[in-house]
């Protein structure tokens, strides 16, 4: 058991280990020029309309996409005022922090209610490698997808109220207002409802009584859920990208449970297997503790963002993009929590080592991919620098050649769009004066 001062110490180690790789990668391959989605729904919509005095309260939580980043908008918002600047890397660099608190308030937690010992300890090579290294590089390197970390961070939250308050009043309000926010951070926000709710059914089967209090929260959490999924825009370009029948779901939601391992499906029972097994014998022989309920409603939680996936991309998907596999950290965490459990209950049984197969396949995979992230992102950084540069002559000459470029080799889609943006006195005066400095001479 670790005593008070272990325990603190593991949890600030993992805050610092987290933020101290995610400074570097920021450091190293981010730029301060803004980057697609930015120039329209951060630059445009929001921060030019706050410096013109045109901006509405409602423009917060209107969509993006399928989405409605409603705490992202709030952060950019902070951060312009107190920067006075429009810079992706100064946003990127508070994002570090923003993500390194959902593996450090998890090993808090686990720490607090003497649950993090001996053999479960072994979950932190997992959880340092979700967080730590650079896979997500799509969301590490561009300050506009705070909203990841927030729903994370929003969801880990509700999970830990649900698990060790279930009954307490104010914990209940605390969880529905989560679950609010949740639906108004991106469009699967809805599924934190989801997860909560599988929290309160695993207390309800352990502990064989149900509340008429409990019951009223389940109805609300169902009704904010379906809100959730009622307020996603019906995009007609995203339709043609949802899968269209089982097989292409059942495809796409291979690759993605086999992720970190590329191109196969095969990892995917591998990895996701422990906890399908051990929750239902652990719940069965009534031994879930709170840590365990917890650690379930993860992997509800992340189970389910991957259904939405496969389901919302999943037409020929063979590989997961970048900017999604964060969903899948806590997941993949709640499976190493339950092959460390597998392990311990089944003791005496030779095949309970089979669960070592998940971290096999774990370290295996992040071992061969390593090398691809870090090629993508390198190249990722190239294309960053040239168009760093292509923005900067066209801001020093006004030529507008220098934005008819390759797609690559421009931060936004549309080149005409972008000069209009670049054309504007108030736009230009909210990139940051240091964005030229990172063009390639």
């Amino acid at each position: 058991m670790l005593s008070r001062y272990s325990g603190n110490l593991l949890v600030l180690l993992t805050f610092l280990i987290v933020v101290v790789s995610r400074l570097y990668i920021v450091g190293s391959f981010a730029v301060p020029l803004p980057f697609w989605d930015q120039w329209d729904a951060e630059g445009d919509f929001l921060l030019k309309q706050w410096i013109e005095g045109r901006l509405k309260l409602t423009a917060l939580w209107e969509p993006h996409n399928e989405h409605r980043i409603f705490p992202t908008r709030l952060l950019s918002l902070a951060v312009f005022n107190i920067t006075h600047e429009w810079n992706n890397l100064t946003a990127a660099r508070l994002n570090v922090f923003l993500a390194a608190s959902v593996p450090a308030v998890l090993i808090w937690v686990l720490v607090k209610n003497r649950a993090l010992s001996g053999a479960r300890l072994f979950i932190l090579p997992v959880l340092l490698a979700q967080f730590s290294l650079p896979f997500s590089f799509e969301n590490l390197l561009i300050g506009f997808q705070s909203q990841f970390y927030f729903l994370m961070l929003f969801t880990l939250l509700a999970l830990i109220l649900a698990t060790f308050r279930p009954d307490h009043i104010y914990a209940k309000f605390g969880i529905v207002t989560l679950c609010l926010l949740s639906i108004l951070t991106m469009g699967s926000g809805l599924l934190t409802s989801v997860a909560v709710l599988s929290i309160y059914l695993l207390h309800t089967l352990n502990s064989q009584k149900l509340s008429k209090q409990n019951l009223i929260l389940s109805a609300i959490l169902i009704i904010i859920a379906v809100t959730g999924f009622l307020i996603i825009p019906k995009i007609p370009n995203y339709q043609i990208y949802r899968a269209t029948n089982v097989s292409q779901l059942y495809n796409a939601l291979g690759y993605i449970l086999s992720w970190p391992v590329p191109d196969h499906q095969l990892p995917a029972l591998l990895l996701w297997s422990p906890a399908f097994i051990v929750i239902p014998i652990l719940l069965f022989k009534r031994k879930l503790k709170p840590s365990d309920i917890l650690l379930s409603g993860c992997f509800v939680w992340s189970f389910s963002q991957n259904l939405a996936i496969a389901y919302g991309r999943g037409q020929e998907m063979t590989e997961v993009s970048s900017r999604y596999t964060e969903l899948l950290s806590l997941g993949l965490v709640s499976n190493a929590w339950f092959a460390i459990r597998g392990i311990q209950e089944f003791r005496g049984n030779p095949l309970r080592w089979a669960f070592l197969a998940f971290f096999v396949t774990f370290l295996f995979g992040h071992y061969i991919r390593f090398s691809m992230d870090m090629h993508d992102m390198r190249r990722n950084y190239r294309y960053s620098l040239i168009q760093t540069t292509n923005v900067c002559n066209f801001l020093k000459t006004g030529n507008g050649t220098n934005l008819q470029k390759p797609g690559n080799e421009i931060p936004f889609p549309d080149s005409a769009r972008l000069r209009d943006l670049l054309s504007q006195p108030t736009i230009r005066q909210m990139l940051p004066k240091s964005m030229c400095e990172f063009s390639k001479p």
